[in-house]
């Protein structure tokens, strides 16, 4: 987990990437490949070794599938790792730091340069108790034979702060591109962490009834034998 204070500066490189959504804390694998991205992080490195990720909209016009349409809301993250292989590549291991709102687009070449504010999160009032029944709802997709497994358990218990739980909960399951950006740019937690417990609650029901349908065949059929 990340510690140290870190500043977002105004304007930052960035990765517009299809089906692809950062959350702050998490940690993102990358394989850096395109020309363009390979000057962007010779250049990050050399500097504050941050760089931000956005989804690319999909379903777009033909005229606009070309330009790369970024959503409004991005995570810059910090390049913890970085190793280049001998064919030019190189690996990067991402964390996020803070999300942050696009302002404009200002570059495109060499690669693309957003100037970015920060999109900081509200707790209030409705985000108490929010962690614990967030955690029942986890816990019973455990159970029910769910994505949630002990390791993201284990995993998430570890985060200090409601913020980072909720986040890493989210980026960790495999909710669709559209539904966790969403979740991206709410900034009230509760009504973030809500987002994910009426995902969990509806998965958490149809897993149960398809364990009592399973259970019930089951019966059936050692009758019959």
């Amino acid at each position: 987990m990340i510690s140290e204070s870190v500043d977002i500066p105004d304007i930052v490189p960035v990765m517009t990437l299809k089906g692809v959504v950062l959350f702050p804390k998490a940690m993102m694998p990358l394989r850096i490949f395109e020309t363009r991205y390979r000057q962007m992080l010779r250049d990050v490195l050399q500097a504050e070794r941050m760089f931000a990720i956005v989804a690319e909209r999909e379903n777009v016009s033909d005229e606009e599938a070309d330009l790369e349409l970024p959503f409004e809301v991005a995570t810059v993250g910090l390049v913890r790792v970085s190793k280049k292989h001998d064919d030019g590549t190189s690996f990067v291991l991402l964390q996020g730091l803070e999300r942050v709102k696009i302002n404009s687009i200002v570059e495109e070449c060499p690669y693309r340069k957003i100037n970015v504010s920060l999109w900081p999160t509200d707790v209030d009032s409705s985000s108490a108790q929010l962690r614990k029944k967030l955690s029942v709802e986890l816990d019973l997709n455990r159970s029910l034979g769910g994505e949630v497994s002990d390791e993201m358990i284990e995993y998430i218990n570890q985060m200090e702060d409601d913020v980072a739980y909720v986040d890493m909960a989210i980026h960790t399951l495999g909710s669709g591109t559209l539904r966790k950006q969403a979740m991206l740019e709410v900034q009230n937690l509760g009504k973030r962490a809500g987002m994910l417990m009426d995902d969990l609650r509806r998965e958490n029901k149809r897993l149960s009834l398809l364990k009592d349908a399973l259970g019930k065949d089951g019966d059936d059929l050692a009758e019959r034998n």
